[in-house]
C-alpha cells in the first residue's frame, strides 16, 4: 500500500492532470493552438479561396517533426468539422445576394422565424431554448436533423450573416416538450456565451444547419490534439514514422515475467513445460510455439506469435483477416496483462480498451467480464442488459463519493447562487408586470425628468399603478398581451413530406449525450417572455425611428400621443434587453466556469473510485477516448488497445496518447472498412482523412503480425476472399462436413455469382436501387425459408440505403414471410459481422446513356467486407459487365472477385441461377422473375408422396414438411354428433351441414356456458336427448355446393384461411386477396398458354382413389385410382371472368364457402397480362372450382368412398390418360 505521502503526490498530480484537460490553456496568436474549442465565426464566414491551403497529410513517408504531424492532422480534421457549415452558409449568403429563396437544398437546411425562449441552467452549462419553424412537418424521432452536437449558424433576419454571426452546439432535443410540439423546440449552446449570448425574446433569427459533416465526432480530437503537443510520450517516435525498432515498456521491462498458462486448452502432463508457460520471461525471445500447438493450446501459431507481441512491446500492430480471431487473440492478451497487473506492486492503473463501434466493445468487455476481470464501461448506453450495471453511471451511484463532498457543497452553493442572479435579472426585464421605469433610468434609456412624469403625487395612489407599475396608466388601452404580438406569424409551414434522412445502421456512440449525462441534462428554465407589451400603431408599417424621436422630443411622458405609446414601450423594451444583455452574458460565462470546476471535481471522484473498487478495464468508444480524456488521463493507464483501429481516424488515436501511455495496440484490418469522412474530397489524396493510423504505419513497413488461419468461411468462399491476403489458411473447424454443411436446396453450390442485366434507379434522396434485383433476391429469399434455412440465419447486404429500403419492403410484405426476422444491411454497417448465408444486392447497371459506372462499388476496402461476411453460403447478384468495364479500379478489383466463382464453376451467365430440388434431386435453372412463378421450393414434378392420414399429396413438389400442410382431400369420417358423412376436407374438423350438427353444437355450447348446471352427459347424442331432439340421425339431406381453391396450401397467401365469398358477388377485385392465395400450382403447359381462355365445353380428369378405415381409425388406401372424363361449364362473372363449376350453375341461395388452399390439383388459369386489374401479381392466377357431393348417401357407404382429384385435361391427352 502507497505511503500516505505517495498519495499526496499522486493526488495533486491527478488533480493537475484533470485541470489541464478541463481548463486548456491556448496560446496566444491566431496558431492552431489558439483555436477555441466552437468553431468561430469567422471560420464559418470564409470565403472559399480563403478556405484553401490546408496541409499535405503525408501517408507513405515520415514526418519531419511532432509538431509539423499534429498541425495538419488539426488542421485537416478541424477542416471537416467545419466545411459543411462554412459552404451551407456561403450558400445562404450567395443566394441571398442574388435574389433567390433560402430553402433547404442538397447543402442546408434553413430554420426561420427562430426566437429564444428561455435558457435552462443544467450543470453541463447554460443551454438557449429556442423555438423555430421548419420548412418541413418532420419526424424528429427518425430524422437526422438537429442531433445533439450539431453545428448551427445563426444570425439575424435583418443581417442575414453580412455582420452577425454566431455559432452554437444542439445540446439536446427534448422531444417530451420539444422537437414534436408546435412550434419545435431544441436547446443549444453557444459557442462562446460571452459574446454570443441572445436574450431579445422578440429578435427574430435565423438558423442554418449543414446537411453534410458532424462537428461533434472531430469536437474532442482537436482539443486533444492540442494537449498532445503540450506532452511528450514514450509512443511518439513511432506516430512520426522515425523509429522502426520496437523496444519493451518500461513496466514491462521492471516485472517481466508473465503468466501464459490461460491459453492452454488443459494442464501440460509435463510440468516443466507448465511451469515455462506460467512464468515466462518476455525479455527472453518470442513465445515457443511447439508443432503440436493447436493441440496444446486454444490460439495456432499466427495467434501465439501476435499475443506476445501485444504484451511485450511498446507498439503493437496485428492484422486479422475475416475469421482469424482478432477479438479472441486481444481477449487473451488482455488476461495475460490481468494477471500480470495483479502481481506487480503498488496502485495499479486499468487498462483501457476502444473499439470504433458500441457493438464490438460490448463484445471485448463481455469476454473480459468472463475472465472475472472487473470493468468499467464509458459512454452511451448499451444494447446488453449485461453490460448496464458497469456504467461509469451505474458504478458511480452504487459507490460512495469518497472525499471532495464539502467542496461539492460550495460549488454547488456557487452555481445555484449564479442561478439566482441570472434570474432576477431577467425577472426585472420579463416579469409579470410592466417594467419598471428605475431600471430604465439606471441605464440611461429614459432621463430624470421622464422618470419623475410617471410617478405624479397623483398616480401614486392608484391600485392600478401599485400591480402592474407606473407604465400601466400610461400605456392605457396600448397595453396588450405579448402573445398576441408573437402568435401573428404562424411558426410551421404548411405540413411536407417528412425528412427521414437519419442513418440508422450507424453503430456510432450519441458523443453529446451519454447515460451519465442524465442527471446533468435538466435544469432550472428562466423564461424570456414579456407578459406585456404595447399595441403597435396599425396604419403605420414601419414605426420604430418614429418612436425613438418621440422618446427624445418627450420630457413628459404623457405629452406622447396615446396611439404612439404602445410603440414607444416595445422601443424602451427592447432597449432594456440590450443594457442587461452584457451584465447576463458575463453571469452566464461565469456560469461556465463553475460547471467546469463542477465537472473537474467529478472526474477526480470519479478516478478515486476507479483505484478504490481496483477496476482492472475501462472501456469506451473510439470518440469516448478524448470525450473523456480528463477522466482516462488522470487513471494514469499504461497500456492502451484499440479494437477496429484500422477503421478509427487517426486524429482519434493520437489525440488520446495520455502522457502516462507507455504502450500502444492496435488490432485491425486495414484491408477491411477504412475511417468515415464526413468531406469526401477531405478522405481524398493529399488530405487522407480515410487512411488510419493502423494503415499508415504498415505502410512505412513498422513491425506486425497478419493472423493467417480463418475459421468462418468454407474453403470455397474462403477463396473468393484469398486474393486480397498473402497465405490465409482454413482451420480446421471450417472443413467439417458437420460444421459448415451445404445450403439446402441448392446441390453443393454454396456460392454462385447471378448475372443479369436489369436497369437500375434512383430514389427521391438521391440512392441507388435496382427493383428486378430486389425481386429476385426476395424470390430467392423465400426458397431458402422454404427449403429449411431459418430467416435469421439468412443476411442480405448491399451498398445502398434505398436498396436496403426497397428489399426490406419486399420482405415483410411477402405473405409467405410473416413473422420471420429479417437481416438486410448495407455493407458499411455489417463490418465484424457474420452469418450463415449471405445474399449481396450490388444494384449498379449500366446507364442507358453515360455507359457503365458502379460509383463507390469501386472501393477495395467495402468490397472485402461485402466477400468476406458468410459461413456457409454467399450468393452475389449484379452486372458482370458493369463491373468490369466501367473503369480501371473496378477492372482490377471485381475482375479478380468475378475469377474466382468463374474458377470454381459457380457462374453461368447465360442459365442463371441453379436449384436442386432436395426430394427429387433435379436441378432447376432460375434465370428470370417469371421462373419462380411455380416453384415452392422443390422442381417441377408432382409430390406424389403419401401424406401422415394416407392421402397422397396432390401438390406440386415443395419443401415444406407435409407435417406442417393441411390435407385438402375430401374427408369421409362419420361425424359423431349426427352420424352423417363429414363435409370438410381432411385436415379440417370434422362437421356436416345439417340441423342435428348445428343443435348438437349449440346445445354443447349452452352447457359449456351454463357449467353444472345441468347433467352432464357422455356424449352429444345423450346431451342432444336431454333436451328433447329426436331422429337427430334421420334429416333430410342437404345438398351443398363447396368452391374449392385450388393450389399449394404453403403459398403466398396462406395465412389468410378460410375467406367466406357472397355467391355471385360479381366483382374480382372481392376475390382479389383470395385468388393471390395460390403458390402458383399450374401445369407448365398450361401456364404457356398466354392467356387463352377454355372453350365452354372441355374435359376434366377426375380420379378416384378408393380409401377406407381401418380399426384404429386411420384411413388406408383400398383399391387402385380410376380415371375417368367428365365435362365442365363456365359461369361468367360479372367482370366476365369465368369460373369452372360442376355441371348445374349455382345460383344467389347457394350456400358458398372459399377454402383457402385445398389443394385438389391445377386448373387452367390465363396469364396474369389477361387480368388488367390484378396487373401487381406475376404469375397466372387459379380459378374457383366447385366440387358437388350429395349429403344424402348413407353413412355405411362413406367409408369406401373415393377421394376426388380434379384435373383440366386436353382432349387430346384422353387417350395417354386412357
Amino acid at each position: 500500500m502507497a505511503s500516505r505521502d505517495e498519495w499526496m503526490r499522486l493526488s495533486a498530480m491527478r488533480d493537475e492532470i484533470v485541470r489541464s484537460n478541463i481548463f486548456v490553456k491556448l496560446e496566444d496568436g491566431d496558431g492552431w493552438k489558439s483555436n477555441p474549442e466552437i468553431p468561430t465565426a469567422k471560420e464559418i464566414l470564409l470565403l472559399q479561396k480563403e478556405a484553401e491551403g490546408l496541409p499535405d497529410n503525408h501517408v507513405n513517408k515520415p514526418w519531419k517533426s511532432k509538431e509539423d504531424y499534429l498541425k495538419a492532422q488539426y488542421e485537416i480534421l478541424r477542416r471537416e468539422g467545419t466545411e459543411g457549415l462554412r459552404f451551407a452558409v456561403n450558400n445562404y449568403i450567395w443566394n441571398n445576394n442574388n435574389g433567390l429563396r433560402q430553402d433547404d437544398d442538397d447543402h442546408k437546411f434553413v430554420y426561420n422565424q427562430v426566437r429564444i425562449k428561455s435558457y435552462v441552467m443544467t450543470t453541463l452549462g447554460p443551454l438557449a431554448r429556442v423555438e423555430f419553424m421548419s420548412q418541413r412537418a418532420i419526424k424528429w424521432l427518425k430524422s437526422g436533423r438537429l442531433k445533439p452536437g450539431s453545428l448551427l449558424a445563426i444570425t439575424t433576419k435583418a443581417d442575414k450573416f453580412k455582420t452577425i454571426c454566431k455559432v452554437a452546439v444542439v445540446a439536446q432535443r427534448p422531444y417530451l416538450l420539444g422537437l414534436d410540439q408546435t412550434p419545435p423546440l431544441v436547446d443549444i449552446m453557444w459557442g462562446n456565451p460571452e459574446e454570443d449570448a441572445v436574450f431579445d425574446c422578440d429578435l427574430e433569427l435565423v438558423m442554418i444547419e449543414a446537411r453534410h459533416g458532424y462537428f461533434e465526432s472531430s469536437r474532442h480530437s482537436l482539443v486533444g490534439l492540442q494537449l498532445a503537443a503540450q506532452a511528450d510520450t514514450p509512443i511518439d517516435k513511432y506516430i512520426t514514422g522515425n523509429h522502426q525498432k520496437n523496444e519493451t515498456p518500461c513496466f514491462i521491462s521492471q516485472h517481466p515475467v508473465m503468466d501464459f498458462s490461460s491459453v492452454l486448452r488443459q494442464p501440460l502432463a509435463d510440468p516443466n513445460r507448465l511451469k515455462s508457460l506460467r512464468e515466462f520471461n518476455v525479455l527472453s525471445g518470442s513465445l515457443p510455439v511447439p508443432d503440436d500447438a493447436e493441440d496444446i493450446s486454444i490460439l495456432d501459431a499466427s495467434q501465439l506469435s501476435a499475443l506476445h507481441q501485444m504484451v511485450s512491446q511498446e507498439l503493437a500492430i496485428i492484422q486479422g483477416p475475416p475469421g482469424t480471431g482478432k477479438t479472441f487473440t486481444s481477449v487473451e492478451a488482455i488476461k495475460v496483462m490481468l494477471a500480470s497487473r495483479r502481481k506487480r506492486p503498488g496502485s495499479n492503473p486499468p487498462l483501457i480498451v476502444a473499439a470504433q463501434t458500441n457493438h464490438a466493445l460490448d463484445q471485448l468487455l463481455g469476454h473480459c467480464l468472463d475472465a472475472n476481470a472487473k470493468i468499467l464501461r464509458l459512454g452511451s448506453r448499451s444494447d446488453r442488459e449485461d453490460m448496464r450495471p458497469y456504467s461509469l453511471y451505474e458504478v458511480r451511484r452504487k459507490c460512495s463519493r469518497g472525499g471532495g463532498g464539502k467542496r461539492f457543497r460550495e460549488l454547488e452553493g456557487n452555481r445555484h447562487t449564479n442561478i439566482d442572479g441570472v434570474e432576477a435579472l431577467v425577472n426585472s426585464v420579463f416579469g409579470d408586470s410592466l417594467i419598471d421605469p428605475r431600471e430604465l433610468h439606471t441605464h440611461g434609456i429614459i432621463t430624470e425628468e421622464q422618470l419623475e412624469s410617471l410617478y405624479d403625487e397623483e398616480l401614486e395612489t392608484c391600485p392600478e399603478l401599485e400591480k402592474l407599475g407606473p407604465f400601466s396608466l400610461w400605456l392605457g388601452d396600448s397595453r396588450i398581451p405579448a402573445r398576441i404580438i408573437r402568435d401573428r406569424q404562424p411558426l410551421v409551414s404548411e405540413i411536407l413530406e417528412a425528412d427521414e434522412d437519419f442513418d440508422y445502421e450507424r453503430d456510432v456512440e450519441n458523443i453529446a449525450y451519454d447515460e451519465e449525462d442524465a442527471d446533468r441534462i435538466n435544469g432550472r428554465e428562466i423564461k424570456l417572455m414579456h407578459v406585456w407589451t404595447g399595441k403597435e400603431p396599425g396604419h403605420f408599417k414601419t414605426w420604430n425611428h418614429r418612436a425613438q424621436r418621440l422618446l427624445r422630443e418627450n420630457r413628459n411622458l404623457f405629452d406622447i400621443p396615446e396611439e404612439w405609446r404602445g410603440a414607444v414601450y416595445q422601443h424602451l423594451q427592447s432597449k432594456l434587453v440590450q443594457a442587461t444583455t452584457p451584465t447576463l452574458a458575463q453571469l452566464l460565462a461565469k456560469y461556465v466556469d463553475i460547471c467546469k470546476q463542477r465537472r473537474a471535481l467529478r472526474a477526480r471522484q470519479d478516478i478515486d473510485m476507479v483505484f478504490q473498487q481496483d477496476i482492472a478495464v475501462i472501456g469506451c468508444t473510439t470518440t469516448g477516448l478524448t470525450k473523456y480524456r480528463a477522466f482516462l488521463a488522470g487513471c494514469q493507464p499504461l497500456t492502451l488497445l484499440i479494437e477496429e483501429a484500422a477503421e478509427t481516424r487517426e486524429g482519434n488515436i493520437t489525440s488520446a496518447l495520455y502522457p502516462s501511455l507507455q504502450q500502444l495496440i492496435l488490432v485491425g484490418d486495414h484491408q477491411q472498412m477504412s475511417p468515415r469522412c464526413d468531406i469526401r474530397w477531405l478522405g481524398q489524396h493529399p488530405y487522407n482523412l480515410n487512411v488510419s493510423l493502423f494503415e499508415r504505419l504498415i505502410n512505412l513497413s513498422m513491425n506486425h503480425i497478419m493472423l493467417n488461419k480463418q475459421r468462418r468461411m468454407r474453403p470455397e468462399l474462403r477463396r473468393i476472399v484469398s486474393p486480397f491476403y498473402d497465405n490465409l489458411q482454413d482451420h480446421y473447424s471450417v472443413l467439417s462436413p458437420q460444421a459448415r454443411p451445404d445450403v439446402p436446396g441448392m446441390g453443393g453450390r454454396n456460392c454462385w455469382f447471378f448475372d443479369h442485366q436489369w436497369l437500375e434507379d434512383t430514389n427521391s434522396d438521391n440512392s441507388k436501387l435496382n427493383d428486378q434485383e430486389a425481386e429476385m433476391i426476395t424470390l430467392f429469399f423465400v426458397y431458402l425459408v422454404a427449403n429449411g434455412v431459418s430467416s435469421d440465419k439468412i443476411t442480405i447486404l448491399t451498398y445502398y440505403r434505398g436498396q436496403r429500403s426497397l428489399i426490406l419492403r419486399k420482405l415483410k410484405g411477402h405473405p409467405s414471410l410473416t413473422g420471420c426476422y429479417f437481416n438486410v444491411f448495407t455493407v458499411d454497417s455489417y463490418q465484424g459481422e457474420e452469418n450463415d448465408i449471405i445474399l449481396l444486392s450490388l444494384v449498379r447497371s449500366p446507364h442507358p446513356a453515360y455507359g457503365c459506372n458502379i460509383g463507390f462499388l469501386d472501393n477495395p476496402h467495402r468490397a472485402v467486407v461485402a466477400i468476406s461476411r458468410a459461413r456457409q453460403g454467399f450468393y452475389m447478384f449484379g452486372n458482370v459487365t458493369n463491373l468490369v468495364e466501367a473503369k480501371i479500379e473496378s477492372t482490377l478489383l471485381w475482375l479478380t472477385i468475378f475469377k474466382r466463382f468463374e474458377d470454381q464453376g459457380m457462374v453461368h451467365r447465360e442459365l442463371g441461377l441453379p436449384l436442386v430440388c432436395q426430394n427429387h434431386g433435379n436441378e432447376v435453372w432460375i434465370k428470370d422473375l417469371d421462373d419462380w412463378a411455380d416453384n415452392a421450393g422443390g422442381c417441377h414434378e408432382r409430390c406424389q408422396e403419401t401424406r401422415p392420414c394416407g392421402h397422397p399429396c396432390t401438390l406440386r413438389c415443395h419443401a415444406i414438411p407435409h407435417e406442417n400442410l393441411p390435407c385438402s382431400s375430401p374427408c369421409f369420417q362419420i361425424v359423431p354428433e349426427c352420424g352423417h358423412p363429414c363435409d370438410g376436407l381432411c385436415g379440417e374438423r370434422c362437421f356436416h351441414n345439417c340441423k342435428a350438427f348445428r343443435q348438437a353444437k349449440a346445445l354443447a355450447k349452452q352447457a359449456q356456458r351454463q357449467g353444472t348446471g345441468s347433467p352432464k352427459a357422455k356424449t352429444i347424442e345423450d346431451l342432444l336427448l336431454q333436451h328433447g331432439a329426436q331422429d337427430f340421425g334421420h334429416e333430410e339431406p342437404v345438398k351443398r355446393k363447396t368452391p374449392t381453391l385450388t393450389g399449394s396450401p404453403h403459398g403466398r397467401y396462406s395465412h389468410l384461411g378460410e375467406m367466406p365469398l357472397r355467391p355471385l358477388i360479381g366483382n374480382w377485385e372481392n376475390a382479389e386477396a383470395v385468388i393471390q392465395q395460390q403458390d402458383r400450382q399450374l401445369d407448365e403447359e398450361l401456364a404457356k398458354r398466354n392467356g387463352e381462355w377454355l372453350s365452354q365445353n372441355h374435359y376434366m380428369q377426375d380420379r378416384w382413389m378408393p380409401t377406407g378405415v381401418d380399426a384404429s381409425g386411420t384411413r388406408i388406401r383400398t383399391g387402385p385410382t380410376i380415371t375417368r372424363p367428365t365435362i365442365t361449364q363456365s359461369l361468367q362473372f360479372s367482370n366476365e371472368l369465368p369460373v369452372t363449376t360442376s355441371t348445374s350453375a349455382l345460383t344467389a341461395s347457394s350456400e358458398i364457402t372459399l377454402r383457402a388452399g385445398s389443394g385438389v390439383g391445377p386448373i387452367f388459369a390465363p396469364a396474369s397480362n389477361q387480368f388488367p386489374k390484378i396487373a401487381a401479381v406475376a404469375q397466372p392466377e387459379p380459378l374457383i372450382q366447385f366440387e358437388e357431393y350429395d349429403s344424402s348417401a348413407p353413412a355405411s357407404g362413406i367409408e369406401n368412398e373415393a377421394t376426388k382429384e380434379l384435373e383440366v385435361v386436353e382432349e387430346e391427352d384422353l387417350i395417354d390418360l386412357a
